[in-house]
């Protein structure tokens, strides 16, 4: 994988920016790019997606919506940011479409863990460790978003339980979570995302800095 990372560099990012995609690559990312905040695209329809048909963990995560920020709040929080940083980590398994039909919410969560957990945990310790670069050089709004439900506990303790997260200083919502369109986002940064394709699976983080 080594030989195949690279950094895009968006060419109206601010360069005092560039030492994140440099720690990026050097923590493991498969790509890493800067982009202005402003091109980070917001659609109300992607949180829709999460609830139509629903997803496992609409409702029953700690991280999933509803229970996170609303698009419209988060909309109004990305106008205060002027950079992002997007990162991705590949998985070894492609994004084939598999029968999936018959299969209960529990289930798929399973398969998802089994096909792409450890490229899932690794995309969600990426971005807290960026975060925490940004915040030691003195970016201290930093804030980072991974992809897909949260896996790092076996089962969420859900809101329904009245408990807190196990883990709160790693966990994070993922970018779609908060109404991201993580397809045109990435585009507008020049990194892939394939749809049921050959290609490996790329999971997408987004880390915002100001």
């Amino acid at each position: 994988m080594g030989s195949r990372r690279k950094a895009l560099e968006h060419r109206e990012s601010p360069p005092e920016f560039t030492f994140l995609v440099e720690k990026a690559l050097e923590l493991g990312a498969t790509t890493a790019a800067l982009m202005p905040a402003e091109q980070v695209v917001v659609d109300e329809r992607v949180r829709l997606k999460c609830a139509v048909p629903a997803c496992p963990g609409y409702g029953n995560y700690l991280f999933c919506p509803p229970n996170t920020m609303p698009v419209q709040e988060f909309r109004r929080t990305l106008d205060r940011y002027s950079v992002a940083l997007l990162v991705q980590v590949e998985s070894q398994r492609n994004s084939l479409d598999l029968d999936t039909e018959t299969m209960g919410d529990k289930d798929l969560i399973k398969l998802e863990e089994e096909l792409h957990g450890d490229s899932n945990r690794a995309l969600g310790k990426l971005v807290g460790r960026l975060e925490a670069e940004a915040f030691k050089a003195g970016y201290y709004y930093a804030t980072g978003f991974t992809g897909g439900i949260c896996i790092l506990c076996p089962e969420c303790v859900t809101v329904a339980s009245g408990k807190a997260c196990r883990r709160p200083l790693e966990a994070r919502p993922a970018m779609e979570g908060v109404g991201i369109d993580v397809f045109k986002t990435a585009a507008n940064a020049g990194l892939p995302i394939a749809l049921s394709s050959d290609a490996p699976v790329r999971w997408t983080g987004l880390i915002l800095v100001d």
